[in-house]
């Protein structure tokens, strides 16, 4: 057992948020000194354009982030390169969709730093200073909840402004700072002339009615909340029902927890679980393999398998609360009830004290008995859900709103 998993299990949540609270002031500390040694934006010093500095190559939610914003910057005809930074952890990085804009030097005034809060005191500290003299610092940061934790605070002043990917996360930023904070949201876009995978791929059934629930172990299973699924799943449907089944994806697999899951539905014989990491089209393909994607999340800073199901014309449940409620109504969703509650206990990133939301796993059953025995509704929900994608997250959206922030950059800066 590692030191910060002994201090967890013998120290209480309110020492634990003390001794997390002291660390991050000596790293702010060290952050904040480097940060007055940093020369400030300096217009003209660099061509035009956007470094894009973060995993593009990792296969999590955030390397699916940064890849979004460089297809966006591509779609827009936004000059821009990109510099590889690994995330912290034993990540796979085999995603190379990018490749060829990588660079070792950054070239463009800009920089769009898409690495977390978390960790963002020691990766300012690692980064060249190269990189950051006389350029227009702006960071892309996710988050789930409505309060930005204080600890990170004074990570907003080593930065010019910030980005997210959502109005959630930038609400819940822009209580902290009056430094500008906009709203780039992902954009999901699923080529129809692809030919995906079929069922017989994954090994599973072609003719019962899937659902799916995916989430990665790394965005913290509590906030992802599969339990809520399966419990929904289970009021929805007997166990002898062998017309359904339930497909649970999961990446970078924690084995307890993994077991946790199983044990609740050890009596049910079609559950299939897909643990392996996939590739991007893999990805893709099992979304559109199965009937119903199934999220019950506490949170989300946009939610990117939902808004990935709908641009495919599946059918989404969804908890009705965070970044979701952006993309989705009743007319092209299953938007579930909930109730907000509060956390006991520190969970990750996630401080006691804090709110999110808790799904009504009743109104979910609902739900999923109505879209397997509805076919009228099933094939309405998709085909709205589609529509709705294309209309309100297409690429020339995003790229209008980065030409307006940069547009307003050069003009206050012109005249400064």
């Amino acid at each position: 057992m590692d030191i910060k998993r002994l201090a967890k299990k013998l120290l209480s949540d309110d020492m634990v948020l003390r001794l997390k609270s002291i660390a991050a002031i000596k790293k702010n500390h060290q952050m904040l000194k480097k940060h007055q040694q940093v020369y400030p934006y300096t217009q003209d010093c660099y061509p035009q354009g956007i470094n894009l500095l973060g995993d593009i190559k990792a296969e999590t939610g955030l390397g699916q982030s940064m890849r979004i914003l460089a297809a966006i910057l591509q779609h827009g005809a936004i000059p821009f390169c990109v510099k590889q930074i690994n995330l912290h952890g034993q990540l796979a990085h085999n995603d190379n969709t990018w490749e060829h804009k990588q660079v070792e030097k950054v070239k463009y005034s800009i920089n769009v730093i898409n690495l977390i809060p978390e960790t963002w005191p020691a990766d300012y500290q690692a980064m060249d200073r190269e990189i950051l003299d006389y350029r227009y610092n702006i960071a892309y940061w996710p988050w789930e909840l409505e309060e930005f934790p204080d600890r990170w605070v004074p990570c907003i002043e080593t930065v010019d402004e910030i980005w997210t990917p959502s109005e959630f996360t930038s609400k819940s930023i822009r209580k902290k700072t009056d430094k500008p904070v906009v709203t780039v949201p992902h954009i999901v876009h699923m080529d129809e002339s692809e030919e995906y995978y079929g069922r017989t791929y994954f090994g599973l059934p072609e003719q019962k009615f899937l659902f799916l629930t995916m989430y990665d172990f790394i965005s913290i299973s509590e906030r992802k909340n599969p339990q809520a699924v399966i419990e929904a799943y289970r009021k929805a449907f007997p166990r002898e029902n062998e017309n359904v089944g339930m497909v649970i994806k999961v990446n970078h697999v924690e084995t307890d927890k993994l077991q946790h899951l199983k044990e609740q539905l050890r009596d049910y014989k079609n559950i299939y679980f897909i643990t392996e990491n996939m590739t991007r089209k893999e990805v893709d393909s099992l979304m559109n393999a199965v009937d119903v994607l199934v999220s019950l999340h506490r949170s989300e800073g946009f939610g990117l398998p939902v808004a990935e199901a709908m641009a495919l014309g599946k059918p989404v449940i969804s908890t009705n609360w965070s970044a979701t409620q952006e993309f989705m109504d009743e007319s092209c969703a299953c938007p579930v009830d909930y109730r907000l509650v509060k956390l006991k206990k520190s969970i990750g990133p996630y401080e006691k004290g804090n709110y999110w939301a808790d799904a009504d796993v009743e109104h979910a059953a609902g739900y999923m008995r109505r879209l397997w025995e509805d076919r009228e509704y099933r094939e309405s929900i998709g085909k709205n859900a589609r529509i709705y994608l294309e209309e309100h997250l297409s690429y020339e959206k995003a790229a209008a709103i980065i030409k307006d922030r940069l547009r307003k950059i050069d003009e206050k800066n012109s005249v400064c």
